[in-house]
């Protein structure tokens, strides 16, 4: 376990408005695309401040505060190393031994949604992750390992709007109306101090279009992060 006993406490150079700026897009684009592709349900999800993302690499949480600051971040790589060091249920703790105890008391909780294994053997696997701490986002990585153990689920989340719009367009194959509805509600939604935009009925019946069987699913996915439909 020498790989969790020997690091120091880093700080990682990560903009906490910035990173939640790129979640809502991601949330904004999966959302207007769930109709769609109601499989993908699971790839973006909010309760409250908690962030939750999983993807074929992997898992990531976020905590943010009510100012959009980060609390607290855990990840599981699939592909990392560590994956073969998680042999208890306290090696999850390891990677926030240094932050203080009401961090440490969070992470515990957090780390049951990284849960893996048969019921009696389920344990947390967590490879990576960080916390905030006097207004700096602290880890027991540098950088460099933080992303090779998981920060690199976020690739997309911490890259600007320029860069990811273009990026979810191809990959997602947007249309332009859906292109624009899913900026216009990301712009509102980080724009908006009480935390809710609205879908208009002309907004709704393009999603519906391409999947009305999935509205339920997509009505629920987007109150989760304050964007609700219009009556």
């Amino acid at each position: 376990m020498s790989d969790t006993e020997e690091r120091d406490v880093e700080v990682l150079p990560i903009d906490s408005v910035a990173l939640w700026e790129g979640c809502i897009l991601a949330s904004c684009v999966h959302s207007v695309m769930l109709t769609e592709y109601p499989f993908t349900l699971r790839e973006h999800a909010w309760s409250g401040e908690l962030y939750m993302t999983e993807t074929s690499e992997g898992k990531a949480a976020l905590v943010f505060d009510e100012k959009k600051g980060l609390v607290l971040g855990m990840f599981c790589l699939y592909a990392s190393e560590r994956n073969g060091l998680v042999i208890t249920e306290q090696y999850a703790g390891s990677h926030y031994r240094e932050a203080p105890s009401d961090i440490q008391e969070m992470a515990l909780m957090l780390s049951q949604l990284f849960e893996e294994g048969e019921e009696e053997k389920k344990l947390p696997y967590v490879t990576t992750g960080f916390w905030q701490e006097d207004g700096q986002i602290l880890s027991r990585d540098d950088e460099e390992d933080w992303l090779i153990h998981g920060g690199r689920i976020l690739e997309r989340q911490m890259a600007t709007f320029e860069e990811s719009m273009p990026y979810y367009e191809e990959i997602c194959s947007m249309d332009e109306r859906r292109v624009e509805i899913a900026e216009r509600i990301y712009r509102e939604r980080i724009a908006s101090h009480e935390g809710s935009v609205m879908l208009t009925k002309e907004e709704i019946e393009v999603l519906r279009e391409a999947g009305p069987y999935n509205m339920e699913i997509c009505q629920e996915t987007f109150e989760q992060f304050g964007v609700v439909f219009e009556a």
